[in-house]
């Protein structure tokens, strides 16, 4: 007996106003919905302290729409804060649905306390379909 893994299809971010997907086509991505099960999708959030902070930011809160434009996800992002192993900190966010009208994220909003004393930046992985 052979388990064979089921196939995943995956579309990459490319860079411009508004978060689209090189290669998604809406048809394709009916498609895809039609013949998959599961859609998942990383977003990386990294942030850089200034220096001269000693204290934790406060936490800020992040909203990621989803493709139907109808639903979002809220979530807290922690206060960016500099330790001794890296001047750089990481959230993960995974997202794992089995409502793939969910994915791809199609925007991303920050919202916090107009405190600009640090750096951060998002990276948007993938969506993918299995």
């Amino acid at each position: 007996r052979h388990l064979q893994a089921a196939p995943t299809t995956c579309f990459s971010l490319s860079l411009s106003l508004q978060l689209e997907y090189a290669g998604a086509s809406p048809v394709q991505l009916r498609f895809l919905r039609l013949h998959s099960r599961l859609a998942t999708q990383k977003v990386s959030y990294s942030c850089r302290p200034a220096p001269e902070q000693g204290q934790p930011q406060p936490e800020k809160e992040i909203r990621f729409l989803a493709d139907s434009r109808e639903q979002s996800y809220a979530a807290s992002l922690q206060g960016c804060v500099l330790d001794n192993e890296s001047s750089i900190t990481d959230t993960i966010f995974q997202f794992t649905t089995e409502e793939l009208s969910l994915l791809p994220l199609r925007d991303l909003a920050v919202f916090h306390n107009g405190d600009a004393s640090h750096q951060f930046g998002f990276t948007v992985g993938p969506v993918c379909f299995s």
